[in-house]
């Protein structure tokens, strides 16, 4: 789960989030720390209610279906990742960059599929959290936001252990893949020459203007630890709250309509309303099975809370 928290709207969301911790449980918190795994379906609501209260946060949802991963995926991704790796390495014409690639194909294939899979799940949050950017923060109000974007992931081991180094790499290469596939959307009548997010990191690519994601990202990704840090709990919450309403798709459990409050705060379309991927060397966009239909519905009746107006320069 990406959540989009632009500098100007930090103050007011992390006054409030804080007041909402302070009315939870002690059986919500584990060693401390509030956890949306634990939460009831009254607390997912409240949660999602408090977003609602800022249009100007965005949510940007990556599911995996895990349906569509075929058991052998497990087995082999690995193995097949370094291998990938290790090819396109050798073609390096400098020994420098070659044993860097060597040594990344060897970090990933010392990774699990499990491990590799929330690397690419993450891919795709920045992916669309950039893509959120572009599309919903166009107008002057967040103009002096975009510049540094801050990237800030929960920790899942130790501080520079294989895994952060591995994702720190290995985000350009899948993150130009994705692009070459799906540029990073923009409004053209918005995004010319002299909107700022577009003088900041504008590049052009094959005649067409894109976004230079070394740019945007180089030297501003950072992982740190959700006890501690305000912003990893708000994204912790959410996410698990978000897994407690799609897996409730029959309201058996009184969490599916939270879904609808959710919704309001995403960069999802309504024809895409929980943002699921499947996932084999890369990913792709795909269809929710058909008990998530509920949700196709909620989405159609649900306006979208904007940080900007559409037709706001």
């Amino acid at each position: 789960m990406g959540v989009l928290i632009p500098e100007i709207e930090s103050d007011a969301l992390r006054a409030e989030f804080e007041r909402f911790k302070a009315t939870l449980p002690k059986t919500v918190f584990v060693k401390g720390e509030p956890k949306g795994y634990r939460f009831s379906p009254e607390h997912v609501k409240q949660f999602a209610s408090m977003l609602n209260r800022h249009p100007g946060i965005t949510l940007a949802p990556v599911t995996v279906n895990t349906n569509f991963i075929q058991p052998s995926f497990f087995q082999t991704f690995p193995r097949k990742l370094r291998a990938i790796l290790e090819e396109e390495g050798a073609k390096c014409l400098y020994n420098t960059l070659r044993s860097e690639v060597a040594e990344l194909a060897r970090r990933c294939g010392n990774l699990s599929a499990e491990q590799l899979v929330r690397l690419l799940a993450y891919t795709v949050a920045v992916r669309r959290s950039i893509e959120g950017i572009s599309i919903f923060y166009h107008c002057k109000r967040y103009h002096q936001s975009y510049h540094p974007l801050r990237v800030m992931l929960d920790r899942a081991g130790p501080r520079d252990g294989r895994e952060e180094l591995v994702f720190k790499q290995m985000l350009f290469i899948w993150m130009t893949r994705m692009t070459e596939r799906s540029p990073i959307a923009r409004i053209n009548r918005i995004h010319n020459d002299s909107h700022p997010l577009v003088q900041l990191y504008g590049a052009k690519h094959n005649g067409s203007l894109a976004f230079d994601l070394s740019k945007m990202l180089q030297g501003n990704i950072e992982f740190g630890d959700s006890k501690t840090t305000w912003q990893l709990q708000i994204a912790d919450m959410a996410a698990a709250a978000w897994g407690k309403a799609l897996a409730d798709p029959q309201n058996q459990r009184g969490y599916m309509p939270a879904f609808s409050l959710f919704f309001r705060n995403t960069m999802l379309p309504v024809d895409q309303p929980v943002g699921m991927i499947s996932i084999a060397e890369t990913y792709s966009q795909t269809v929710a099975p058909p008990e998530f239909a509920i949700f196709l519905r909620l989405a159609q009746r649900e306006g979208k809370l904007l940080p900007c107006d559409w037709d706001e320069a």
